[in-house]
C-alpha cells in the first residue's frame, strides 16, 4: 500500500477532506471530546466524511486528532485508545468506500521537558499505541504540530510501530513554529527520520500556505502536503467568521501545484464546498517534478548548519579529559563549566559542539542528558555526541532537540549493531571512523575500513547524506608520513562522495609546539577537501598560525569579568536558573532588594522584546522566566519584610468545554516571574468556580485563555458573572482565537502572549 500511494503521487495530485471540528459544530456538536462521537455517534461522523468524499475528496482523514490517552484522559477516556481509534478507520471505510483513509494523529496538549513535564517516553508511547490502534488505515498523517520534539517522538512511534506511509505537517507562525523551528529544519529533521510526505496544515490562509510551501520545496524531493485554513478566523458576536470562500481557495491551486504541492485539502473553516471546488481545480493538472541535491545538514532546533559548503569548526572543549574543573562539576551534577565553553567556543567561531561527559565513577546517561539540555538550551547550533555508551546515547538523542551528529561509529560488529540502528530511529547523521581492531597505517586500510561500515549503514537506511567519515588523525611524532596519508585518506573520501571530518590535535600527539603543528596540518587539511575540523577554538597560538578565517562573534559570557549588575542581567537573559540564587544572594550584599528586583525586570522586558523580534522563541522565554522564579525566591523574603506582599493574586483559568492549557501555564510562569501570585484554576473551569475563587483570594485580576472558537464566549459569562456579584477587578482575555476587537467587545483587557501579558497584567492591578 505504501508503493501504491507514493507512485500515485509522482503521477496525479490527490486531494484531502477539509475541517472536521467546524463541520461537526455546525451539525450540533459543541460540548463533549470529538474523538468519542467515532463510537457514541458514528452516524454524525460518518455524515462529515461522506460529504468530503462526494465532494470530491480522495483521501479521508479520521476523526481522531485527539485520540491519544494524553488528550483523551481529559474526558477519562484513556483506556479507550484502541477502540476509538479503530472505529473512525471504520467509519471511514463505511461512509466513503472509494476513498484512501489516512489515520490522524495529532499533537499531545503539552511539551517535552525541559519546555514541558512530558518525557520522550512518554509522549512516544502515546503515539506508538495511537499509530498501532490505526493499522487499519492505508496512511497515517501527523498533523498540527507546533514543536519538533513532538514530531519526531510522533514519527518515531509511527516508523517504528506501524508500516503505513507517514504524512508529517508543521504548524507555522509565517516561517518558524511557535518554538522557534524554522521551515528547512523541519523538513531536514522529518526527512531523515524517515518522513514520506512532509508538509504544513492549519497556519493561515492559502497566500500564507503558498510561501510555506515553496521554502519547504527547496529542501527535499518528497512529496508535499498543504493544508490552509479558510484564512484566519474572527469572531463577530458569538459567531466564528473564516474569510476565505471556496473560489477563492480553489484559485490557489495552480500556485500550489507550480510550488510543488502533491496532496492539496484543508484544515480550519474550510468545508465541503472548498473541497469541491480543489477537486475540480486540480482535475487533469499532474505534480511538478523537482530534483533537489541533497545535502548533509545538522540541526539545532532553531537551524539547520549545512556541511561541505565551507570547512566548519567542531568545539572540542565540553570534555573531561585533563579537566579537574569539569571533572568535579560532573561530579557535582552541575552544568557552569559546559554553559560557559558552550557560548565561548561559539563566540570563537565554532559551529557545532562535541558533548562528552564521560567520567569513571559518574552517571553518564544522566549527565549527558542534562548537558544536552545545557548546551541546547544557550546556544542555537548543533550538537554532537560523543559517547561510547549506547544507553547513554539513546538517552541524548531522545533530548536533542534537532538533528545531531554521532561520534562515533567503528569497524567492530558490537559498534554497528549498537550505534547504527540508534542513528537510523532518531535521524542523526553518523561519524564513521575508519578503525576496527588496530590504527589504520595506509590509505587503503582507512578507505577498506570506511566502505564496509558505509554499507552496513545504508544497508539499513542510512541516507548517504548523513554519513561523515573521520579517516583517524594519528601522531606524525614516530611516523612522520601519517601526514600525508591522511590527507590522501580525506582526496579519496571526498571523490566517493562523502563529507570528512579530522581530529586535528592528535597529529601533534608527543611533540612540542603543538598549536603551531596543529594550525598548519589544519590549513593542509583544508586544501585537501577536508569539511569538519574538531579543534580547540580558544587556541589563540593555533588561530594566529592557521591561513583559515574562522569567523566569530561577540557573546558575554564569563561572570567573574561582569559587574554584578551585569552578571544579574545576562543570567535572565541566558536562561542560567542553576547559578541565579547565588549570584542574586551576592548581588543583595550590595545593592538594595528593589534595585536588584529591577534589574531582573529589566532583563525579562528584553527577552520580551526579544521576542518580539523573533531573535527568542518559546524555549528562551520559558528559561528566562524558570530563571526568574529562582532568583525571585531569593528575593521573596527581603522584599516580604521591606514591602508587605506580592504584587497581587490573579486567577488563571482556561474556560468551560475547553481543555487546552499550553498557553495558560505558559502565561502562569512568566506572571509568576513578576511577582504575582498565580492561582491556576486549571482548564474547563466554570463561571461560577471563578468568581469563587476571585472572591476567596480577593484577587486583583482575572486571566482567561479560550483555544476554540466555540469556548470563546463563555468568556463572556464569566465577565457577566463577575459583574453580578459585584466583583469589579479587570480581566485579561488570551488564547489564539481572542482577538483585540473582540476582548473589548466582552469588556476584557487583551494581551497577544505572555510578556506582554504580564506587563499588561502589573499596569492593571498598579492603577
Amino acid at each position: 500500500m505504501t508503493k501504491k500511494i507514493l507512485e500515485q503521487l509522482k503521477e496525479k495530485l490527490l486531494v484531502l477532506d477539509g475541517g472536521m471540528g467546524t463541520e461537526l459544530q455546525k451539525k450540533g456538536f459543541t460540548k463533549g471530546c470529538p474523538d468519542e462521537l467515532n463510537i457514541k455517534d458514528p452516524a454524525l461522523v460518518k455524515s462529515v466524511h461522506k460529504s468530503y468524499a462526494d465532494a470530491g475528496a480522495n483521501i479521508i482523514i479520521t476523526n481522531t486528532f485527539g485520540a491519544n490517552r494524553i488528550k483523551l484522559k481529559e474526558y477519562k477516556l484513556q483506556g479507550k485508545v484502541k477502540e476509538i481509534n479503530e472505529a473512525a478507520v471504520k467509519n471511514v471505510r463505511d461512509s466513503c468506500p472509494g476513498c484512501l483513509v489516512a489515520g490522524d494523529i495529532g499533537p499531545l496538549g503539552a511539551y517535552i521537558e525541559p519546555l514541558g513535564a512530558l518525557t520522550f517516553d512518554k509522549a512516544y508511547e502515546a503515539y506508538a499505541e495511537q499509530a498501532k490502534a490505526l493499522a487499519g488505515a492505508d496512511l497515517l498523517i501527523i498533523e498540527t504540530v507546533a514543536d519538533i520534539k513532538i514530531l519526531k517522538a510522533a514519527l518515531i512511534a509511527a516508523k517504528q510501530n506501524s508500516k503505513l506511509p507517514v504524512i508529517v505537517s508543521m504548524t507555522f507562525d509565517k516561517d518558524r513554529t511557535v518554538t522557534g523551528t524554522d521551515i528547512e529544519t523541519f523538513v531536514e529533521i522529518a526527512d531523515s527520520l524517515g518522513a514520506d510526505v512532509i508538509g504544513t496544515n492549519c497556519t493561515a490562509g492559502p497566500k500564507e500556505h503558498l510561501e510555506i510551501v515553496k521554502e519547504i520545496a527547496k529542501h527535499t524531493n518528497k512529496p508535499i502536503i498543504t493544508q490552509p485554513n479558510a484564512g484566519l478566523p474572527k469572531l463577530v458576536g458569538n459567531k466564528t467568521v473564516f474569510p476565505v470562500g471556496a473560489s477563492e481557495f480553489a484559485s490557489f491551486v495552480p500556485k500550489f501545484i507550480s510550488a510543488g504541492a502533491n496532496l492539496m485539502g484543508g484544515c480550519c473553516g474550510t468545508t465541503p464546498e472548498h473541497i469541491a471546488k480543489l477537486s475540480e481545480a486540480v482535475k487533469d493538472k499532474k505534480p511538478k517534478t523537482r530534483n533537489i541535491e541533497p545535502k548533509t545538514k545538522l540541526c539545532s532546533r532553531l537551524k539547520s548548519v549545512v556541511v561541505g559548503e565551507e570547512i566548519l569548526i567542531v568545539g572540542e572543549r565540553i570534555n573531561p579529559t585533563n579537566k579537574a574543573d569539569f571533572s568535579a562539576e560532573l561530579k557535582a551534577g552541575k552544568t557552569n563549566y559546559i554553559r560557559k565553553q558552550a557560548l565561548t567556543q561559539v563566540s570563537e567561531g565554532a559551529s557545532f559542539l562535541d558533548i562528552n561527559v564521560g567520567l569513571p565513577g559518574t552517571d553518564e546517561v544522566a549527565n549527558l542528558k542534562k548537558a544536552v539540555d545545557a548546551v541546547q538550551n544557550i546556544v542555537d547550533i548543533p550538537l554532537v555526541l560523543d559517547t561510547s555508551n549506547p544507553e547513554a546515547l539513546e538517552a541524548a538523542l531522545k533530548q536533542c532537540a534537532g538533528k545531531p551528529l554521532i561520534n562515533s561509529v567503528y569497524g567492530s560488529e558490537k559498534s554497528l549493531n549498537s550505534v547504527l540502528p540508534l542513528a537510523k530511529k532518531y535521524g542523526a547523521c553518523i561519524l564513521v571512523l575508519t578503525l576496527e581492531k588496530a590504527l589504520p597505517k595506509s590509505v587503503e586500510e582507512r578507505i577498506s575500513v570506511a566502505k564496509k561500515i558505509i554499507k552496513k549503514a545504508e544497508e539499513i537506511g542510512i541516507r548517504k547524506q548523513d554519513i561523515i567519515v573521520d579517516c583517524v588523525v594519528t601522531t606524525i611524532a614516530t611516523h612522520p608520513e601519517n601526514e600525508q596519508i591522511i590527507l590522501d585518506s580525506v582526496k579519496e573520501i571526498k571523490k566517493l562522495g562523502y563529507k570528512t571530518l579530522l581530529g586535528i590535535s592528535n597529529i601533534s600527539y608527543g611533540l612540542p609546539n603543538r598549536s603551531e603543528i596543529n594550525s598548519k596540518f589544519f590549513t593542509k587539511a583544508a586544501k585537501a577537501g577536508l569539511d569538519l575540523a574538531i579543534l580547540n577554538p580558544l587556541d589563540k597560538v593555533f588561530q594566529e598560525n592557521t591561513e583559515i578565517k574562522i569567523k566569530k562573534i561577540e557573546v558575554k559570557v564569563d561572570y567573574d569579568n561582569l559587574s554584578i549588575e551585569q552578571q544579574l542581567h545576562q543570567a535572565i537573559l541566558y536562561g542560567d536558573k542553576d547559578n541565579i540564587a547565588p549570584i542574586v544572594s551576592k548581588a543583595l550584599e550590595k545593592l538594595e532588594t528593589f534595585k536588584v528586583n529591577d534589574i531582573l525586570i529589566d532583563a525579562l522586558t528584553e527577552v520580551g522584546e526579544k521576542f518580539d523580534k523573533k531573535e527568542y522563541f518559546l524555549p528562551q522565554v520559558l528559561l528566562s522566566a524558570d530563571a526568574m522564579k529562582n532568583a525571585f525566591e531569593v528575593l521573596k523574603k527581603k522584599i516580604e519584610k521591606q514591602a508587605g506582599h506580592e504584587k497581587g493574586v490573579v486567577i488563571l483559568a482556561t474556560v468551560e468545554n475547553d481543555i487546552h492549557d499550553i498557553g495558560k501555564n505558559i502565561v502562569k510562569a512568566v506572571f509568576e516571574s513578576h511577582n504575582l501570585k498565580v492561582i491556576d484554576l486549571g482548564k474547563d473551569v466554570s463561571a461560577s468556580k471563578i468568581v469563587e475563587a476571585a472572591k476567596k483570594h480577593n484577587a486583583k485580576l482575572i486571566g482567561l485563555s479560550a483555544l476554540m472558537t466555540t469556548t470563546a464566549p463563555e468568556m463572556e459569562k464569566v465577565i457577566k458573572a463577575l459583574k453580578d456579584a459585584h466583583i469589579h477587578i479587570p480581566v485579561l482575555a488570551g488564547g489564539a482565537v481572542i482577538t483585540l476587537d473582540y476582548a473589548h467587545k466582552i469588556k476584557a483587557h487583551y494581551a497577544e502572549d505572555a510578556i506582554k501579558a504580564a506587563k499588561r497584567a502589573l499596569e492593571l492591578i498598579e492603577k
